[in-house]
């Protein structure tokens, strides 16, 4: 085998594992850039690296053909999630530029926003173990897979 073919069979073996912790370290993310701005430390920053990984999440998870289709349902609330983040900011800045509080944008950002991402939480969760089931061996194919194209590198 080629080394262009390993690393191929690499990608193509490691996949459902890296989207399976990708699908378990995004729900410990979200909730903790909740907290954080319970906290009073600003989640701007930190709730787009979130965003980043669920797009790569989403790419992954797109090319494992095993998995149900409801691996999509957490990505995709993650972008309405950001999505109505961004219309809820602009309300907040008109209410606020037309001389008011902002209470009202962020309560409503609080009754529409939250129960979406916990939703968000269950679901990447829900795929998680449905990876699991699809792929079971994934951890120790992908190990096999790293050690053989590690071996043909150092060979060559």
């Amino acid at each position: 085998m080629d080394l262009k073919a390993a690393k191929a069979e690499l990608r193509e073996k490691s996949r459902p594992y890296q989207t399976y912790s990708y699908y378990l370290i995004i729900p410990i993310f979200i909730i903790l850039v909740f907290l954080l701005s319970l906290v009073g430390h600003n989640k701007g920053t930190f709730g787009t690296i979130v965003f980043v990984f669920v797009i790569f999440a989403h790419v992954w998870a797109s090319k494992l053909d095993l998995v149900r289709k409801r691996k999509h349902v957490a990505p995709i609330l993650m972008y309405v999630t950001q999505g109505l983040g961004v219309i809820l900011m602009v309300l907040l800045v008109t209410e606020v530029s037309a001389g008011g509080t902002g209470n009202i944008a962020l309560g409503l950002s609080s009754l529409i926003l939250i129960p979406i991402e916990i939703i968000a939480i269950v679901f990447f969760f829900i795929s998680a173990n449905d990876i699991k089931k699809a792929y079971p061996t994934m951890k120790e194919d992908a190990k096999a897979a790293r050690l053989e194209y590690q071996e043909l590198r150092r060979s060559k």
